[in-house]
């Protein structure tokens, strides 16, 4: 007997993963006006965005590798779990990188880099001149904020493929990570693709 690695996994990853990337997406929109309209608190502005771009998608990720699961069945090994989390987290990630890149940071806020560069600018100083930094220590990490933002704006093709592609590396990285973790492993059962031919 052979598990399926079947359209209806493929289907609800993808509707999985569209649903996580649009509340993803909401947290890092929320995060950005937060830190430039809101949060005046330079611990504020280092801690939010921490807080909705890694403490708050985690307990979501969970979340929805636990739907999946229940709306896969109970067949759900160690290479289902993998699959189906990792077409689930490309699909986010994705729905991310095309709403806030080409959309948000386009049409609605196309000066969102120079807010959040001139935000970390600002919140940099009073933040390290009270860990005891001294001058110049503060005006090298403001430069090196200036070079990062630099360099973002610069980027060529090549980098931004590069990226792409270490993002997917890393992706299946937390998939297979996810996968173990969430795996309901039936024994003696292989994964098949589609067409029946044995994995």
């Amino acid at each position: 007997m052979a598990i399926i690695i079947s359209r209806e996994l493929k289907k609800y990853s993808l509707r999985n993963g569209l649903i996580l990337g649009l509340i993803l997406l909401s947290f890092n929109i929320i995060s950005f006006y937060l830190i430039t309209t809101v949060i005046k608190s330079p611990i504020g502005v280092i801690a939010v965005p921490y807080v909705f771009s890694i403490i708050l998608p985690i307990p979501f990720a969970i979340i929805f590798c636990y739907t999946l699961r229940a709306l896969v069945g109970r067949i759900w090994d160690f290479r289902i779990a993998t699959s189906g989390i990792f077409i689930m987290f490309l699909t986010a990630y994705l729905i991310i990188a095309l709403g806030r890149d080409l959309v948000f940071a386009r049409f609605i806020e196309p000066q969102m880099s120079a807010k959040i560069e001139k935000v970390l600018l600002d919140a940099t100083p009073v933040a390290l001149k009270k860990s005891g930094a001294t001058d110049k220590q503060v005006a090298d990490k403001q430069k090196d904020i200036r070079e990062q933002f630099a360099m973002q704006d610069n980027i060529t093709v090549a980098q931004t493929i590069q990226s792409q592609v270490i993002s997917v590396i890393f992706i299946f990285i937390i998939a297979l990570i996810f996968g173990a973790l969430f795996k309901n492993p039936v024994g003696g059962l292989d994964a098949v693709q589609d067409d029946g031919i044995p994995g």
